[in-house]
C-alpha cells in the first residue's frame, strides 16, 4: 500500500489533468496550484535578477557558499511553470549542495517555441558564470526542464563554452518522438497521461519541427559525447521511465559519466515533492553529486 505522502503526490499529479476541457491557461493555473503546496522556508534568501536578459530568482539557504551556483530549470512541458513555484526546490538544492541556486523563468511555448526556452537557459548559465566570485556552476532540471538541461549541455559544447561542473536531471523528457516503450507499458501506473502530454506539449515546443531532426530540442537523438557528469533520477511508475534509462545508456555508450537512480513506486518528478521522505533522500543525493562536481 502506498504511503500517505505518496498518495498525496499522486493526487497532485492527477490534479494537473483534472479538467478535461482545459486550455493552456487552465493547465498553467493547475500547475501553479500544485506548486503552491511547496512553501518556501522563512529563512530563505531570495533576489529577483535579470540573468542575461532572462528573469530569474536567486534562492539561497542561510550560510551557503557564494562561489558556487546551480542553474535550476523548472518542469512543466515547456508550456507551464515558473521560477516562483520552484523556489522551495531551489532552497533544498542550495542547502544540500552548499551553493546559490538561480531559478530561471525561461520563456514558455507555444507563445515562445524552440529554441526560445533553450536560448534562455544558456543565457542564464553564461550570466551565472560571469558573476563576481563564482568559480563553479552546475545544472539541475526536472521533466521538460531536465530535457532543457541536456539540450543546454549540447549547445554549450557546440559553442565552446566552459562546461558545467556537473548536472542532475529528474524524470527528464528527452525524446519528443515519444518512442519510449514505458509511455504505454507503464501508463497504468502513471497518474499523468504521459504519452498524450509528450505529443501535445512537445508539439507546442517543437513548433512544427521534426524531433529526430532537431536534436537540440529532442536530445536523445543527439551526439552525447563530451558532456560533463550527469545524474538521472526517475521513478518506476512513470511513462518517462524509458527516457531516463535510454539517456543514461546513450551517455555511457558515448564515453560519458552518468548515474541512474530509479525510485521504486515513485512518480513523475518525485524529488520535487518536498513532503515525500524519498524526495528528501533524493535532495541529499543531488547535493552529494553536485558537491563532488564542484571540487
Amino acid at each position: 500500500m502506498a504511503s500517505a505522502e505518496l498518495s498525496r503526490a499522486r493526487d497532485l499529479l492527477t490534479h494537473l489533468v483534472s479538467e478535461p476541457e482545459a486550455d493552456m491557461n487552465d493547465y498553467r493555473r493547475l500547475y501553479d496550484e500544485v506548486l503552491a503546496n511547496f512553501e518556501l522556508p522563512a529563512d530563505a534568501e531570495t533576489e529577483q535578477v535579470d540573468a542575461g536578459g532572462v528573469p530569474a530568482i536567486w534562492v539561497s539557504a542561510p550560510g551557503t557558499a557564494r562561489d558556487k551556483a546551480v542553474v535550476l530549470l523548472h518542469g512543466g512541458g515547456w508550456c507551464m511553470g515558473n521560477a516562483k513555484g520552484y523556489q522551495e526546490f531551489g532552497y533544498r538544492i542550495s542547502q544540500a549542495a552548499d551553493a546559490r541556486v538561480l531559478v530561471v523563468d525561461y520563456r514558455l511555448a507555444p507563445e515562445n517555441p524552440f529554441p526560445a526556452p533553450l536560448d534562455d537557459a544558456v543565457a542564464a548559465y553564461r550570466w551565472a558564470r560571469e558573476q563576481p566570485g563564482v568559480r563553479r556552476v552546475a545544472f539541475v532540471g526536472d521533466s521538460a526542464g531536465g530535457g532543457l538541461v541536456v539540450s543546454a549541455l549540447l549547445k554549450l559544447r557546440e559553442d565552446g563554452d566552459p562546461a558545467p561542473s556537473a548536472s542532475v536531471v529528474c524524470s527528464p523528457l528527452v525524446d519528443l518522438a515519444g518512442e519510449g516503450a514505458s509511455l504505454t507499458e507503464r501508463a497504468h501506473l502513471d497518474p499523468l497521461p504521459a504519452a498524450a502530454l509528450v505529443t501535445a506539449m512537445g508539439g507546442a515546443y517543437l513548433g512544427g519541427a521534426e524531433p529526430k531532426a532537431t536534436p537540440l530540442a529532442s536530445p536523445l537523438y543527439a551526439d552525447l559525447s563530451g558532456l560533463p557528469p550527469l545524474k538521472v533520477y526517475v521513478g518506476t511508475d512513470e511513462g518517462l521511465h524509458d527516457d531516463a534509462v535510454r539517456l543514461v545508456e546513450k551517455l555511457k555508450a558515448a564515453g560519458g559519466e552518468a548515474e541512474l537512480e530509479i525510485g521504486q513506486d515513485m512518480v513523475h518528478i518525485w524529488p520535487v515533492f518536498s513532503f515525500l521522505p524519498e524526495a528528501q533522500e533524493a535532495t541529499a543525493g543531488i547535493g552529494d553529486f553536485l558537491r563532488k562536481g564542484f571540487v
